[in-house]
This record gives structure tokens, C-alpha cells and sequence, in this order.
């Protein structure tokens, strides 16, 4: 039996191309928001500024009905793109047993948590884990209670065997030292805010396998890392990719871009996460591997 320490590290990244801007419509086109004014410019910028003025907005304010929104007053339509991306790892110094749950009521030790903690819920650690994760809304008596537990298409079910909860704060996942008879996990989190019309798709890529100068631990090629294998790679709890395998299968990492997730509408505490899996053989020689795994978010227009 060989053993080996992983680590990996991540870097999340985001980009924004282009900005939302006045539109009218017909057939091939929409203006969404115009107005009637007179005179001169109504932005300037330096090197260091930019100021969007105007002298005064009749009658300002949003009027609704069943069927429609209007805002008046300036610019009350137009407004810049805006994105947060947020993407964490499990840190594995924060497990703790989970003995129930109840909705998104989750029986767990309170101790070392705090409202507002990304975190993730595991059911049977390992190789047929089943995962969710969340955000704390509110802390009880011996429960957390989170916003939602966004799953990859099945809820885990909790009943305090090997069952865990994890916070996802880390910018590393420690696997510790793997073993040839245990399928080793650990869930990267992605936390999304994206003003914009037609989503956003975030996409991974690794600086090189998985290794240790001229050793590595081969990327999974078959569809399933597997206990007893030298197997590394993830899958995607987003389960309608069309730009990778990721949604379907465990999939190795490459120097290339690969899709993970998206979305094609505007997205407030859009969730989901990559679960990584990593696997040895008797063969593996043990030493310290490690890579870099970049995830990158941009907006769809």
C-alpha cells in the first residue's frame, strides 16, 4: 500500500465584457429604455472619474401592474453589469458530524459556525457521496439552518452515518495522505451574482497534472475515478452542461478551458460546486503532489 499527500489550490477569477445600455424594438432589435432631452453632454470623465449628471427628473418613481413595470425619472432603466463571484474550498478542519436533517434544517455542532458560512452537507463520504450546499441563515440549539441546499439533481439524505458538514472558506483543499483502499473527496464551492441578462458560464482550468517533479497522479479517463486506481478529476453538480463532460461523468482536468457551470438569465445566490475526487493504486509512489486549478467566470451577451 502507498500513500501520498495532495494538495490543490484554487483561484477564482471573473470577467465583464460590455455594459447594458438604452434599447426600442422591432423585429430584429429592442430599445428598452429612451428619453426626451435637451443640450449638451450628460457624462464626463477624467483619468480618474466619470460623472453622469442631469438637472432635474419629472416626476421620478416605478409604477407596476400585473402585466408591466415602468420607471421614470433619469436613467431610471440604465444601470452597469454587475458580477460577484465567490468561489471557496472545503476546509477539512471544519468537519463535523451531521445527524439529521429537516428541510434546510440541519442537525450538526454549532461550534466554530456563524450566520452567513457557505457550507456544504455530505452524505456517505466517499466514493457515492451525495452533496448540497448552502448558506446559514440562522443558528439554533444544536441546528444550523441555511437558505437552500442546492444538490447535483439528488438531496442528500442525513442520518448521522459518515455524514458531514463543512465550511467552504479555504483557497486550498488539503486531501491529507491517500490511500489505495479509500476514494478520497472534497467539494469546491461557487457562489454567483450576475445583473445580467444572459448569465454567466464559469470554466476550470489546471497549470499541469497533478505532481510531484516528474511523478503525477494520472487524470481519470473512464468516466469514474476508482477506489484502488491512480485516478484524479471532478464532477460538476450543474447537470445541463453542453460545453463539457463535467454534468455527466468524472472528468480530468486540463490546461484548457472547460465549462462547469451556467446560467442563461440573471442569476442572485446562483450555487453550485465541483466535487473533487482522487483515488491510488498500490503502484502510486508516495510524495507530496500538488497543482493549481483556475476558475474563471464571464458574463454571456
Amino acid at each position: 500500500m502507498r500513500i501520498a499527500s495532495v494538495a490543490v489550490a484554487i483561484v477564482g477569477v471573473f470577467l465583464i465584457v460590455g455594459v447594458v445600455s438604452a434599447e426600442m424594438s422591432s423585429s430584429n432589435f429592442e430599445v428598452r429604455f429612451d428619453n426626451v432631452g435637451s443640450s449638451g453632454l450628460d457624462t464626463s470623465s477624467s483619468a480618474s472619474f466619470q460623472l453622469r449628471d442631469s438637472t432635474e427628473a419629472n416626476g421620478p418613481g416605478d409604477s407596476v401592474g400585473t402585466t408591466f413595470q415602468l420607471s421614470s425619472g433619469y436613467r431610471a432603466g440604465i444601470f452597469d453589469s454587475v458580477i460577484n463571484f465567490v468561489v471557496a474550498a472545503q476546509s477539512n478542519a471544519t468537519e463535523q458530524a451531521a445527524t439529521a436533517s429537516a428541510g434546510t434544517t440541519i442537525t450538526t455542532s454549532i461550534a466554530g459556525l456563524a450566520v452567513g458560512d457557505f457550507v456544504a452537507l455530505v452524505q456517505d463520504k466517499g466514493a457515492s457521496q451525495v452533496s448540497a450546499v448552502g448558506k446559514i441563515i440562522s443558528i439554533g440549539v444544536g441546528t444550523i439552518t441555511v437558505d437552500e441546499l442546492k444538490d447535483g439533481g439528488v438531496a442528500p439524505t442525513i442520518n448521522g452515518t459518515n455524514d458531514f458538514l463543512y465550511v467552504l472558506i479555504g483557497s486550498s483543499v488539503d486531501f491529507g495522505t491517500l490511500d489505495s483502499l479509500i476514494l478520497s473527496t472534497a467539494l469546491i464551492g461557487m457562489d454567483v451574482n450576475a445583473e445580467v441578462d444572459n448569465g454567466y458560464t464559469i470554466q476550470v482550468f489546471d497549470d499541469g497534472n497533478l505532481r510531484n517533479g516528474v511523478n503525477d497522479i494520472n487524470d481519470v479517463g473512464d468516466g469514474a475515478v476508482t477506489t484502488g486506481s491512480e485516478e484524479y478529476g471532478g464532477r460538476s453538480s450543474d447537470t445541463t452542461l453542453s460545453g463539457s463532460t463535467f454534468d455527466t461523468s468524472d472528468t480530468g482536468f486540463t490546461t484548457g478551458f472547460q465549462e462547469v457551470t451556467s446560467r442563461s438569465f440573471t442569476s442572485f445566490e446562483s450555487r453550485d460546486f465541483v466535487t473533487l475526487k482522487a483515488s491510488v493504486s498500490g503502484a502510486t509512489t508516495g510524495a507530496a503532489y500538488a497543482h493549481t486549478l483556475s476558475f474563471i467566470m464571464s458574463a454571456n451577451y
